[in-house]
């Protein structure tokens, strides 16, 4: 049963991209980022090497699999904080590194292919969310041994926790992001808010009280896909919603479980039906799909992730881009903070004895904190280790920064189940259902779970 669900994973990977990039791991705006540091300024400094084998004496190559949003050839200042970063490790260890790049919409299909049939590279840069398929699949190299709890320690914990599976280790979290409540100060107080919404209902009065035939009150999307089952699950956890018990089988529809989606989708649905949500947000499959009008200044708030901070702040008027704050979304009553954290996860594929050492000394040495956090800032990222936030000058002093040090404690990762493509694919499909008034919540959340146990 469970390789015939794996493959039907694989099939609903190809028919359909999920979303686009920025709402599937580590987020990326639509548009060149500006640079917040010079290459001299983000060189990586020294770092201690892990305690394993000397530098090879003869010359070793390694294969890379990777979008292109972690390459040298990305344009902008994250692909020379990556040629640094790269070169480095090449010449430190003797080490060539064969990058491959793959689109990020066939990525996950590739890779599933690839591991099946035993020509997987020797590691990849995946997202955190296609874990469980692959450690499935087989061929993810476990790094329990590899990895020392003192530098685990140093990381977030929901990042460990989100590349771990049985007990296993099977990646090291990358960089990360946050999804937040954007909001637009000036707007909110010349409507009598002095204080951003911190409940369903205070969002909803805002939203519909600043709403005029210019700005609608919230951006958010809505169509089929990652990026909708993104928002949905910040508002799902909130109220203490579960897609799958420890058996890994769907739950999402019983008792407390079914309450919670219930009340999500019908809230989603009061804003569109008011006109508080532009009506075409229910194609939106990502956060991207909003960028015009938030350059446009066409919302007065929107959901949206922690990158879009850049996006703001080089594509919007700067007298408008200094009215924009962020606070970690608005909570149904009884709810609590909730933020979902996504990423890609760096993962040693081979078994080779010798590429296997070189692939873990490359994913190590581009997790170390000078590296991560050089490049998380140059993509608009946000880094995963404590000490970043502590030491780094830029994510320690920034305004936003301060702000997003708040709220990712409140963050947790999807479900590193093997099932989960499928339930993010048939709830994100009710979402438009009810929205466009074709079924009701009930009806909607039934039809999805039946769509689910039918791929099992």
């Amino acid at each position: 049963m469970k390789k015939t669900l794996l493959w039907m994973l694989v099939v609903i990977i190809s028919m359909s991209i999920v979303g686009t990039f920025s709402l599937a791991g580590c987020e990326k705006a639509g548009t060149e980022v500006e640079e917040a540091a010079s290459v001299e300024e983000a060189e990586p400094a020294e770092e201690a090497e892990p305690a394993e084998e000397e530098v090879p004496s003869e010359p070793v190559t390694i294969t890379v699999w990777a979008d292109s949003y972690f390459t040298p050839e990305w344009q902008g200042a994250q692909g020379r904080i990556l040629e640094l970063i790269w070169d480095r490790f090449e010449q430190d260890n003797n080490v060539t590194v064969d990058l491959e790049l793959v689109p990020y919409p066939e990525f996950q299909n590739k890779l599933l292919q690839a591991l099946k049939a035993g020509t997987a590279p020797d590691a990849v840069i995946a997202d955190q969310y296609w874990l469980a398929s692959m450690v499935e699949v087989g061929g993810v190299q476990p790094l329990n041994d590899l990895w020392s709890e003192e530098d685990r320690s140093d990381f977030l914990d929901w990042t460990v926790d989100g590349v771990t599976v049985n007990g296993n280790i099977y990646g090291i979290w990358y960089t990360t992001d946050a999804r937040v409540l954007f909001y637009r100060k000036d707007i909110l107080s010349t409507a009598g808010f002095n204080e951003p919404p911190k409940t369903w209902d205070e969002l909803y009065d805002t939203a519909k009280e600043v709403t005029t035939e210019d700005i609608y009150g919230l951006g958010t999307i809505a169509g089929p896909g990652e990026g909708t089952m993104c928002n949905l699950l910040i508002d799902y956890w909130s109220q203490g919603g579960e897609l799958v018990n420890s058996d890994g089988e769907p739950v999402f529809q019983e008792g407390e479980n079914r309450e919670a989606l219930i009340k999500i989708l019908n809230y989603y649905k009061k804003f569109f039906d008011e006109g508080i949500v532009p009506a075409d947000s229910i194609n939106y499959t990502s956060d991207n799909d909003m960028m015009s009008r938030i350059a446009a200044d066409g919302y007065a708030m929107f959901f949206g992730g922690s990158f879009l901070v850049s996006f703001i702040q080089g594509n919007c008027d700067p007298e408008i881009a200094e009215q924009w704050d962020i606070v970690v979304r608005p909570i149904p009553q009884g709810g609590s903070p909730t933020t979902l954290n996504g990423g890609f996860m760096l993962n040693v594929l081979s078994s080779d004895p010798v590429k296997k050492e070189a692939a873990w000394k490359f994913i190590w040495h581009l997790a170390q904190a000078e590296n991560s956090s050089a490049f998380a800032e140059a993509s608009s990222g946000l880094p995963v280790r404590k000490s970043s936030w502590e030491t780094d000058k830029f994510y320690s002093e920034d305004y936003y920064m301060k702000k997003f040090a708040e709220i990712l404690p409140y963050g947790k990762a999807r479900d590193n189940s093997i099932i989960y493509p499928i339930i993010s694919d048939k709830l994100s499909i009710a979402v438009g259902e009810v929205i466009s008034g074709q079924k009701t919540a009930e009806q909607a959340i039934d039809d999805a779970y039946e769509a689910v146990k039918g791929s099992m």
